[in-house]
């Protein structure tokens, strides 16, 4: 029999702080949601300013001001079950008020350098340490709800580090288990600052567990916050004109500009084993990232989660405005990205009772939808074919140091030329590599620096076993300490040979493509490419050179040199097996911040050459902006059609690019009797030939879901 939990969840969190709790309508929204084809609430029971404060007539933590008598869980829990909808109490998990703060000090977070972690200077609400007694303060609050509320499930929000984790606690903590003080200083090459790394997350995992361990019960869910996963904390300021500066919120908060999970401690693949539901939280505007990215940080979800159910917290307002909904086009977009990734819509109602009607009632609208196809977004797989690597190692150990391009940017540059190029691929984590990845064509290692001799053994497995690899940058090049790995570099597979000199940034430095090459790239012969430097040089043993760099000039505008330098893109064709390709630039991070577009195009190359048969699902007359996904529910084919590559990162998105007289390829085994376009409406046409069905759609502007039986 199976949980609730596992059929498709159609969320929305009523955040009970900054409305007037003493006149809200708790009973009017929650059935407003019911009618909007909400089937599952997250109420507010503790909340994060004034820092864990009370909704409900606790006993334990101090009640919401205003509160009164009221119980706005129970007033939720009541008229929800009475609808047949789910609520899940929310408990904001670190944050301590004013009081709590002062009658403990010693239970809060702390910077390295000693400060609090506040929202404010007035300490109204304070991360508090897990390490601290703070602990079973907050488990006796869980077990309060737990045995007094006929709750559904647990949410628990940012149980993690919110700072560097240097309070007493912590310090304690590390100097027992270690025999060291607790670092204090970024020192991404120090033995000590990674253990340090590790033991946070060890920290928060075990916290996690034990949350996980008071709030179960067997009828009832319990998931933790997962924030940005495949996202950094940005440092800059926004500058707007005639204002002062604005500091980037997470980055005040956190004092580091780290990868989000790494600066919460948040083993993701941990959290996701230890809890029902993986839940994530997808505000792109928050990390500047494009709405594509929704996606791309699924398909790694996805590789974690095991066929948990996936939950989304996405923006349905216009980021930093919570009052302000987000128009119809990001949002009709933004919710099929959403589901067209196997991800489940959560909405949060922030203000519940101030809303803006007319944004709620188009949330509405797409819960309606995905009510619709809920029948088509369980239980199914994705079509594979490549393969494309986080390297969770070499972020950890590089991408913090600013004289390396990041794995994460590289990763994410080859996502965008996939994504363009219409290309079928999975994320796939190091331990998926470890296992085998069989059913791929191709394995891409984006400037996968850092990995251990598990995962490079698995590389030159699957290329033996007829598979393609595509790597780039410093892939291989060390161990899992960051310690240079000359003796097990993947050099071999490539056919190079590494020399320790690198090539330095410079604007004005090209590649040439040589006059004979085996890459499918429509790329004159001797056209120039830019580079920037920051090449690994190589010299050529058993590979074929695709382009060379060329001198470059020594100011900008400057004569570029006459020499031919190194190799810039190399290929091998390993015998009896399959074929390697090498960039020795870190060209997908370089197609991320300039978007050359003949970058996209050898990366396209790259892939048609190594793979040992062509794309399963292929499209024609396709805008820049369609993505594509493909999955198999037992016999059936779904095709998802999203015109959601765009390159937006603060602005909402307001309008579409839409797709016309497009025409999608579908390899099957077996011929199809029926198929079904759902979402945009679009005139279609179908046929089949030798094992090929062919379709012709009139126009895609926001996303179709193709259904083949």
């Amino acid at each position: 029999m199976s949980n609730w939990w596992d059929e498709p969840l159609r969320a929305v969190t009523l955040e009970f702080p900054a409305s007037d709790v003493a006149t809200i309508d708790v009973k009017g929204i929650v059935n407003e949601t019911h009618r909007g084809h909400v089937n599952t609430l997250v109420v507010f029971s503790t909340g994060y300013y004034p820092g864990g404060t009370a909704f409900y007539q606790s006993k334990i933590a101090p009640l919401y001001p205003g509160l009164g008598e009221r119980d706005l869980l129970a007033d939720a829990i009541e008229t929800a079950h009475a609808n047949g909808q789910k609520v899940v109490a929310y408990l904001a998990s670190i944050w301590g008020n004013r009081e709590l703060y002062f009658a403990h000090p010693d239970w809060a977070q702390r910077k390295a350098d000693g400060r609090v972690t506040s929202w404010d200077a007035a300490y109204n609400s304070v991360a508090m340490d897990p390490l601290s007694p703070y602990r079973d303060y907050f488990a006796s609050i869980v077990r309060e709800i737990a045995d007094n509320y006929d709750v559904d499930g647990f949410y628990f929000d940012e149980p993690s580090f919110q700072s560097w984790s240097a309070s007493p606690a912590c310090r304690r903590a590390f100097e027992a288990e270690f025999g060291l003080p607790l670092p204090t200083d970024e020192k991404w090459d120090d033995p000590v600052f990674q253990q340090f790394l590790a033991w946070r997350y060890d920290q928060i995992a075990g916290w996690r567990q034990s949350l996980y361990d008071v709030a179960k019960r067997d009828d009832r869910c319990v998931f933790f916050q997962g924030a940005f996963p495949l996202a950094s904390l940005r440092g800059e300021m926004t500058q707007l004109s005639g204002a002062p500066p604005i500091p980037s919120y997470y980055r005040e908060r956190f004092g580091v500009s780290w990868h989000v999970p790494m600066a919460h401690a948040d083993d993701m693949a941990r959290t996701a084993e230890t809890g029902d539901v993986v839940h994530m939280e997808l505000y792109r505007a928050s990390v500047g990232e494009p709405l594509w990215w929704y996606g791309v940080a699924l398909r790694y979800v996805g590789a974690i989660a095991k066929g948990k159910q996936i939950l989304v917290l996405s923006m349905m307002a216009q980021s930093p405005f919570d009052l302000y909904g987000l128009g119809e086009a990001e949002l009709r977009l933004s919710t099929a990205e959403l589901l067209a990734n196997n991800a489940a819509l959560l909405f949060a109602r922030y203000y519940p009772d101030q809303v803006d009607q007319p944004a709620w009632d188009r949330v509405y609208e797409r819960f309606a939808e995905a009510e619709a196809l809920a029948p088509y977004l369980r239980d199914r797989r994705r079509i594979p074919y490549v393969a494309l690597l986080y390297s969770q190692t070499s972020v950890e150990r590089f991408d913090n140091r600013g004289e390396k391009p990041s794995q994460l940017g590289e990763l994410k540059g080859f996502a965008k030329a996939l994504l363009q190029e219409k290309i079928l691929f999975d994320v796939i984590t190091e331990s998926d590599l470890c296992a085998g990845i069989e059913g791929y064509q191709v394995l891409i290692l984006p400037n996968a620096s850092c990995l251990s001799a598990e995962c490079k053994a698995a590389a030159r497995a699957f290329v033996a076993a007829g598979g393609g690899l595509i790597a780039s940058y410093e892939t291989g090049m060390y161990d899992m300490t960051g310690l240079r790995a000359k003796n097990d570099d993947l050099s071999e597979v490539f056919g190079v040979k590494y020399s320790e000199e690198r090539l330095p940034f410079e604007l004005d430095i090209y590649m040439l493509m040589t006059a004979a090459h085996p890459l499918p790239a429509d790329i004159p012969d001797g056209k120039r490419l830019p580079t920037m430097g920051m090449q690994v040089v190589v010299e050529l043993d058993g590979a074929e050179a695709v382009a060379h760099v060329q001198g470059a000039s020594e100011v900008h505008y400057g004569p570029l040199g006459d020499e031919i330098g190194p190799p810039a893109v190399l290929t091998k064709e390993c015998a009896g097996t399959g074929k390697s390709a090498l960039f020795t630039t870190p060209i997908g991070v370089r197609y991320l911040e300039f978007g050359i577009p003949d970058f996209r195009v050898l990366i396209r190359a790259a892939v048609d050459w190594t793979a040992a048969t062509p794309p399963p699902v292929r499209l024609r007359n396709a805008s820049d902006a369609l993505a594509l996904t493909a999955f198999k529910q037992g016999e059936r084919t779904l095709i998802h059609l999203v015109n959601s590559v765009r390159d937006e990162t603060r602005l909402p998105i307001n309008e579409t690019i839409a797709s016309r007289d497009l025409v999608v390829e579908v390899d099957l085994e077996s011929a199809a009797r029926s198929v079904v376009a759902r979402g945009d409406q679009s005139e279609m046409t179908w046929q089949q030939s030798a094992g090929v069905l062919s379709i012709q759609l009139s126009e895609v502007a926001y996303h179709v879901l193709l259904v083949i039986d």
